[in-house]
């Protein structure tokens, strides 16, 4: 069989242990070595997302170039997985527009390279990517084998850390987060100690886990202190409180512990929040708590800013918010505004405080205001907000949708879209289902997996415009002048000079 390119493949067999896999323990996004032929193409990103069907993969190569043709994302779906991690396919077909041809694509098993006399294999661990494909048709006369060599991608950050407020707090700071204790600053021997953030056992309604943090205002000087916490480090530095310059929350990046790295582009942030003013006044307009949350390149940021910081910032979402008629739980999201979403992101500061203006808020009877955080979370859109085949607009149910007319990959133009500011979408052509897969993943796909799947299946009611097999002989009759068609006892054949094909594309001879 003529293999045309193929996509993911594999380098060194993996270890002869033997181990018990799922497909949700290989699913990731994996970076690595891609060879094509002669082509190397390093530093490539594949992702393995769960299957269609029980213990299948979906394997996605997406903005993928062979040779002067950008073939876009290539898709294969329904990828076996054995329980040892081994990849296996049923050979199917796929169009490819920028060659004008229907390919038959197989996972190889394993592969035996000539030239630098390594095996190539196709396994699948947690933590590695082996795949070896092959892609066949007519029109090429050599064969091409692809391979992937790729480690799942772990060091990537799209998350805040410790969002529950879980674990062991640490000098009365939970994992990820600081407060007054491991504050800096001239007045650092003035506001450690004090006990405006602590651990508590208060969590919102729904939640899985067991703690929250309580952050609460006191009175220092006469003058009142907010609660403040931030997964940065506090500068505590002037006694007048909305000293910008001395008094703020920072990121740095040589400041190791008290920086967040992160890699996301996320769409919004979420959080819980149990807000209890002093006065028990929620109309009161100088009651309102405050959020604020900055997405930076590799530099410095404080908040609030006392310089301007506008070519450091990728994105920011801030708001000031009041407690709900009962004090009581309420969730709260917010949508990042990206200031340059082309800037890379690096790290990001965000911070939680009892008001939102310096030595704001009331006090009464003593008492100061208070606010109980939990599950605070980065949500990163992955819906498809439409999809349509020429131009006509499907609707789903459920994720699935129905289409009274014949599958075909190459006689319609579809055109998928997702809400999401780093969302990708996939479209995966399943011939033997008679199906299409739309996948939808976005940046935090890597850390954890989340991704959405819609279905458009295909009724059998009418008969192909363009039939696979008509096609692929059209395409040699018209890209080789020594090709031609013979019938011999009902079958055709191709004939290209000495080599001999049949209607399929396989090598008869």
């Amino acid at each position: 069989m003529k293999k045309i390119f193929t996509i993911i493949a594999a380098a060194l067999m993996m270890s002869a242990q033997v181990f018990a896999v799922t497909t949700k323990d290989v699913c990731g996004q994996f970076k690595g070595f891609l060879q094509i032929g002669w082509d190397p193409y390093p530093d490539k990103v594949i992702y393995l997302l769960p299957g269609a069907t029980e213990n299948t993969v979906t394997f996605v190569l997406p903005d993928f170039t062979f040779g002067s043709g950008k073939l876009g994302n290539i898709v294969l779906t329904n990828l076996a997985v054995d329980a040892t991690g081994k990849l296996s396919m049923e050979p199917t077909t796929m169009y490819l527009d920028t060659l004008e041809l229907r390919a038959q694509i197989a996972v190889l098993e394993s592969y035996f390279d000539d030239y630098d006399s390594t095996t190539y294999y196709s396994v699948l661990s947690p933590e590695r990517a082996q795949v070896t494909l092959s892609i066949g048709a007519p029109t090429l006369a050599e064969d091409i084998i692809v391979t992937f060599d790729g480690a799942v991608v772990s060091g990537h950050n799209y998350a805040l850390p410790n969002g529950g407020f879980e674990g062991n707090w640490t000098n009365g700071e939970p994992a990820g987060w600081h407060s007054f204790n491991s504050a800096t600053g001239l007045l650092v021997d003035f506001v450690k100690g004090t006990d405006q953030f602590k651990q508590s056992t208060v969590v919102r309604p729904g939640t899985k886990g067991n703690y929250s943090a309580l952050i609460s205002a006191k009175m220092a000087a006469n003058v009142p202190a907010n609660g403040n916490c931030t997964n940065g480090q506090i500068n505590a530095g002037s006694m007048t409180a909305d000293a910008a310059a001395d008094n703020y929350n920072f990121s740095d990046p040589t400041n190791d512990g008290f920086n967040t790295p992160f890699n996301g582009r996320p769409d919004s942030i979420a959080f819980w929040v149990k807000y209890q003013p002093a006065d028990k006044n929620p109309a009161n307009e100088v009651n309102k708590a405050r959020m604020h949350t900055v997405i930076t390149t590799n530099a410095r940021y404080q908040d609030p800013e006392a310089t301007d910081y506008s070519e450091v910032k990728v994105a920011t979402a801030a708001i000031n918010y009041a407690a709900t008629s009962d004090m009581g739980w309420q969730r709260i999201a917010v949508p990042f505004n990206y200031i340059d979403i082309e800037r890379e992101p690096a790290y990001i500061l965000t911070t939680f405080t009892t008001n939102q203006v310096p030595a704001g808020g009331s006090s009464s009877r003593g008492k100061m205001d208070s606010l109980y955080l939990d599950d605070v979370e980065l949500i990163y859109n992955k819906t498809l907000t439409s999809f349509s085949i020429n131009a006509d607009e499907l609707l789903f149910n459920e994720h699935i949708a129905s289409v009274e007319e014949t599958y075909c990959d190459s006689c319609a133009d579809y055109i998928a879209a997702a809400q999401g500011v780093s969302t990708q979408t996939f479209i995966g052509f399943d011939a033997t289902h008679k199906c299409i897969h739309v996948y939808v993943i976005a940046d935090d796909f890597a850390q954890s997996g989340a991704y959405q799947m819609y279905r458009i299946e295909f009724s059998d009611s009418e008969t192909d415009d363009l039939d696979p097999i008509v096609e692929g002989i059209e395409n040699v009759q018209m890209n080789t002048i020594d090709s031609e068609k013979v019938l011999i006892n009902g079958q055709l054949f191709i004939r290209r000079g000495d080599m001999w094909f049949n209607a399929a594309g396989v090598r008869v001879m």
